[in-house]
Protein backbone atom coordinates (compact mmCIF):
# COMPACT_ATOMS: atom_id res chain seq x y z
CA UNK A 1 0.00 0.00 0.00
CA UNK A 2 1.24 3.04 -0.54
CA UNK A 3 1.89 6.20 2.08
CA UNK A 4 2.26 9.23 1.95
CA UNK A 5 5.91 8.87 3.55
CA UNK A 6 7.12 5.76 0.84
CA UNK A 7 5.61 7.49 -1.62
CA UNK A 8 8.80 10.51 -1.98
CA UNK A 9 10.21 7.86 -4.50
CA UNK A 10 8.35 9.55 -7.13
CA UNK A 11 10.78 12.38 -6.18
CA UNK A 12 9.27 15.74 -6.80
CA UNK A 13 6.04 14.87 -8.67
CA UNK A 14 2.27 16.01 -7.15
CA UNK A 15 0.64 12.97 -5.60
CA UNK A 16 -3.20 13.39 -4.71
CA UNK A 17 -4.67 11.71 -1.57
CA UNK A 18 -8.27 11.30 -0.26
CA UNK A 19 -9.49 12.22 3.53
CA UNK A 20 -11.58 9.62 4.57
CA UNK A 21 -13.41 9.11 7.72
CA UNK A 22 -12.60 5.59 9.20
CA UNK A 23 -16.00 5.51 11.43
CA UNK A 24 -18.58 6.33 8.51
CA UNK A 25 -15.91 6.07 5.59
CA UNK A 26 -17.48 9.34 3.82
CA UNK A 27 -14.57 11.36 2.06
CA UNK A 28 -13.72 15.09 4.09
CA UNK A 29 -12.15 16.21 0.79
CA UNK A 30 -8.37 15.89 -1.18
CA UNK A 31 -5.27 16.56 -0.55
CA UNK A 32 -2.50 17.51 -3.15
CA UNK A 33 1.04 17.93 -2.29
CA UNK A 34 4.32 16.97 -3.55
CA UNK A 35 5.82 13.66 -2.39
CA UNK A 36 9.10 15.24 -1.47
CA UNK A 37 7.80 17.13 0.94
CA UNK A 38 6.12 17.29 4.12
CA UNK A 39 2.01 16.52 4.21
CA UNK A 40 2.04 19.71 5.90
CA UNK A 41 2.54 21.56 3.10
CA UNK A 42 -0.13 19.75 1.01
CA UNK A 43 -3.05 21.93 -0.42
CA UNK A 44 -6.55 20.35 1.34
CA UNK A 45 -9.29 20.99 -1.23
CA UNK A 46 -12.57 19.96 0.88
CA UNK A 47 -15.77 18.52 -0.63
CA UNK A 48 -18.14 20.05 1.94
CA UNK A 49 -16.72 22.99 3.42
CA UNK A 50 -19.93 22.82 5.85
CA UNK A 51 -17.95 19.55 6.90
CA UNK A 52 -15.01 20.89 7.71
CA UNK A 53 -12.67 18.19 9.26
CA UNK A 54 -11.08 19.79 13.18
CA UNK A 55 -8.05 19.22 15.12
CA UNK A 56 -8.97 17.07 18.24
CA UNK A 57 -6.44 17.13 20.74
CA UNK A 58 -3.63 16.61 17.99
CA UNK A 59 -5.98 14.13 15.86
CA UNK A 60 -7.93 15.08 12.67
CA UNK A 61 -11.73 14.36 13.21
CA UNK A 62 -14.40 13.99 10.90
CA UNK A 63 -16.70 16.91 10.71
CA UNK A 64 -19.83 14.85 10.28
CA UNK A 65 -19.01 12.16 12.92
CA UNK A 66 -16.31 12.95 14.44
CA UNK A 67 -14.56 9.94 13.67
CA UNK A 68 -10.78 9.55 13.03
CA UNK A 69 -9.75 10.62 9.35
CA UNK A 70 -6.88 8.76 7.15
CA UNK A 71 -5.08 9.14 4.03
CA UNK A 72 -6.77 6.84 1.80
CA UNK A 73 -6.59 6.55 -2.54
CA UNK A 74 -2.79 7.98 -3.02
CA UNK A 75 -2.25 8.31 -6.56
CA UNK A 76 0.66 9.63 -8.32
CA UNK A 77 -0.70 12.95 -10.55
CA UNK A 78 0.19 13.20 -14.35
CA UNK A 79 2.13 16.67 -14.39
CA UNK A 80 3.82 19.10 -11.81
CA UNK A 81 2.22 21.84 -11.67
CA UNK A 82 2.73 24.90 -8.67
CA UNK A 83 0.47 23.91 -5.96
CA UNK A 84 -1.22 27.39 -5.90
CA UNK A 85 -2.74 26.07 -9.42
CA UNK A 86 -4.14 23.02 -7.67
CA UNK A 87 -6.60 25.56 -4.89
CA UNK A 88 -7.86 24.55 -1.93
CA UNK A 89 -6.24 25.51 1.78
CA UNK A 90 -2.98 25.00 3.03
CA UNK A 91 -3.08 21.37 5.24
CA UNK A 92 -1.23 23.11 7.72
CA UNK A 93 -4.22 24.99 8.73
CA UNK A 94 -6.35 22.15 9.04
CA UNK A 95 -3.38 20.60 11.59
CA UNK A 96 -3.93 23.60 13.56
CA UNK A 97 0.06 24.46 12.83
CA UNK A 98 1.44 27.72 12.47
CA UNK A 99 2.06 28.80 8.04
CA UNK A 100 5.23 27.30 7.30
CA UNK A 101 6.22 24.72 9.85
CA UNK A 102 7.17 21.36 8.37
CA UNK A 103 6.07 18.11 10.23
CA UNK A 104 7.81 15.13 9.01
CA UNK A 105 5.06 12.82 7.56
Amino acid sequence: MLSWTNSRRFGHRLLSATLRCRQCSRPAGDLVGFADRTLSEARFLPLDTGFMPHNLAGELRCGRCAGQLFIDDIEPLGRSVPLDEAGGIPFARILGEREGAGTAA
